[in-house]
């Protein structure tokens, strides 16, 4: 169906849902959504490049909120295509970079996804190998792997502007209102191969969405038992026994709840959409029929999911670390931290670097004259 001019809408409940799901997800719900993740997550990027929150996990996490700015962007803008007047010839610069936006929207969701399973393997070293996390859990061994994963999805995805071809449609001659030429998306030749449809396909669904799922499950299950496991022999030990150890034990196991509630709430986001996806590898209905418009309803609903967990992170980090509210409030509200009379240090664990302690900065660098306790 073109979009520039009226046609009689098909009597089809499916059509419906997809109309309806398509305006309240592109045109209701997504600027809120993209406002709100945007600022959260330049927050993010703020707070996390403070010196004191230097790590390879806050590495990790910070080059995910530049990934989920870069994804809510672009999907915004693609948003667009479903606006009213989206497809006259007045948006026809739009239309050009068009399927450039769709190469950025996937080489993002990509980086998330992989950051996501990169850090899960970084926890689970840093807290069932100690020893060998000194070696591998550094900040310059994070920045590389990001690199990595940055340089692989856009090489991977390099294809998909590829995929489409924009084209300009006269006014079909029964129709005798609206304007003389439309802009449309249509395949390309490529796009419409056989067999570049099903390698993407099953390379889409075994790189970003299989392999990544049997990563996340496994080694956040190990995770989650070395928590409780450490939560046990906390409860079992006697005041005098909690020592040191015992609370560099509780900070670790802060990171890693923390980290946890991260790779859950994005499986949560995420999954919807890769089952999606991996249902049309078996069920490609023909377009304009009651099967394609329930994939499209859904597939409105479940990107829009994937786009919350973009915006959301923040939340979590929010509700799960003190550490990110303290050095929030310190960042953006400095006259909301009230000074008490301790002299203490903060020891973090999230990385191993060459010196895991460093003091808190004097408070009279932030205009008070004893230091915090944080």
């Amino acid at each position: 169906m073109l979009p520039c001019w009226d046609f009689d809408q098909p009597d089809d409940p499916y059509f419906r849902f997809r109309e309806s799901a398509r305006f309240w997800t592109q045109r209701i719900l997504l600027p809120i959504v993209f406002v709100i993740g945007l600022i959260g997550n330049l927050v993010t990027v703020v707070v996390l490049t403070r010196r004191r929150m230097k790590s390879s996990t806050n590495t990790y996490l910070t080059a995910l909120a530049v990934s989920d700015i870069v994804y809510l962007s672009v999907f915004f803008a693609l948003s667009y295509s479903h606006y009213p007047d989206a497809h006259s010839e007045d948006s026809l610069i739009y239309w050009k970079i068009w399927p450039y936006l769709l190469w950025f929207n996937d080489a993002s969701t990509g980086v998330s996804v992989w950051l996501t399973a990169s850090f899960t393997l970084e926890r689970y070293i840093a807290v069932c190998h100690p020893l060998r996390g000194r070696v591998f859990c550094t900040e310059s061994r994070a920045q590389k792997v990001i690199t990595c994963v940055v340089l692989f999805c856009a090489i991977v995805t390099v294809t998909t502007p590829l995929e489409w071809q924009i084209l300009t449609v006269d006014r079909p001659e029964n129709v005798t209102t609206g304007p003389d030429s439309c802009i449309i998306a249509d395949s390309s030749e490529l796009a419409t191969n056989e067999f570049y449809k099903t390698f993407m396909y099953f390379f889409w669904n075994s790189v970003f969405i299989f392999i990544p799922l049997v990563i996340l499950i496994v080694f956040n299950s190990f995770l989650i038992h070395t928590v409780h496991v450490s939560r046990k022999q906390r409860n079992g030990l006697t005041q005098a026994e909690l020592g040191g150890g015992s609370m560099r034990q509780k900070q670790e196991n802060k990171i890693t709840m923390t980290l946890i509630g991260v790779v859950i709430f994005f499986l949560v986001c995420q999954l919807p959409a890769g089952i999606t996806w991996i249902v049309k590898v078996f069920y490609d209905p023909p377009p304009n029929t009651s099967g394609h418009y329930l994939l499209l309803g859904f597939g409105n609903i479940f990107n829009f999911l994937v786009t919350v967990n973009a915006a959301s992170n923040f939340i979590l980090y929010c509700a799960l670390s003190d550490k990110y509210r303290k050095t929030l409030i310190m960042t953006f509200f400095p006259c909301c931290v009230k000074p008490v009379d301790t002299n203490t240090t903060l020891t973090t664990y999230a990385s191993f670097r060459h010196s895991t302690k460093y003091r808190v900065p004097s408070l009279k660098e932030n205009g008070f004259k004893d230091k915090v306790q944080l």
